[in-house]
């Protein structure tokens, strides 16, 4: 089976008889190292075709472009804060994708390993994305950046984003305000700061060939 790694494009060929049938599993990407996630359903196809990882992903799910720049889920209502959030990330040198619903977030996350993840309370209202990021797979959510946004969080928090399962949270409120900048600002502590919470982690798993 032809399965395609959701990060840089490239095609693997995984022989039929290594994929689980009932359970969905994931590889290491020969090209890029990304961990390429494949669910059940994609060993029923028969070894014809892409896995379900890339095909009948219908017009909602964003297609991602090899060689193009990272991608972040921005799970925020329309706002003038939102608008803040994607030009922070243009800046950071990130493509947002931007779900119309919690449920389309959640196909979004299904099918990708995002290094950035912003949610809004306001947009979560049934904490359903939340739930999936706290239900994720420890090795994958490692790899991701999860940052909470609500109107009572004061931004920067460490203890709150700690009892949020968060790397950084976020005031609402603050992403209004009239310096821009404080948005670029924001997302430069988040990565660095996720990065180097993992840094050592990953360069040990690195080391023994699974990261």
């Amino acid at each position: 089976m032809k399965i395609a790694c959701l990060i840089c494009g490239s095609h693997a060929n995984l022989p039929d008889d290594k994929i689980p049938k009932n359970k969905d599993f994931s590889f290491k990407c020969p090209k890029c190292g990304a961990s390429v996630p494949v669910k059940a359903s994609a060993g029923k196809s028969g070894g014809t075709g892409l896995g379900r990882n890339t095909a009948a992903m219908g017009p909602d799910i964003p297609k991602f472009q090899a060689g193009g720049p990272k991608q972040a889920l921005v799970c925020i209502a329309p706002c003038l804060g939102r608008n803040r959030m994607l030009a922070g990330l243009e800046n950071a040198g990130l493509k947002g994708h931007v779900p119309e619903t919690p449920d389309q977030a959640l196909k979004n996350l299904e099918y990708y390993v995002y290094p950035l993840v912003v949610v809004d309370d306001a947009f979560d209202t049934d904490k359903a994305i939340v739930a999936c990021m706290n239900n994720m797979d420890m090795f994958l959510r490692r790899k991701i950046c999860l940052v909470r946004l609500g109107p009572d969080l004061e931004t920067g928090n460490a203890m709150t984003a700690l009892d949020l399962s968060a790397n950084y949270v976020i005031k609402s409120q603050d992403l209004e305000q009239e310096d821009a900048s404080l948005v670029n600002n924001i997302l430069a502590v988040a990565l660095s700061e996720h990065e180097q919470m993992y840094a050592v982690f990953n360069d040990s798993m690195k080391a023994v060939g699974k990261a």
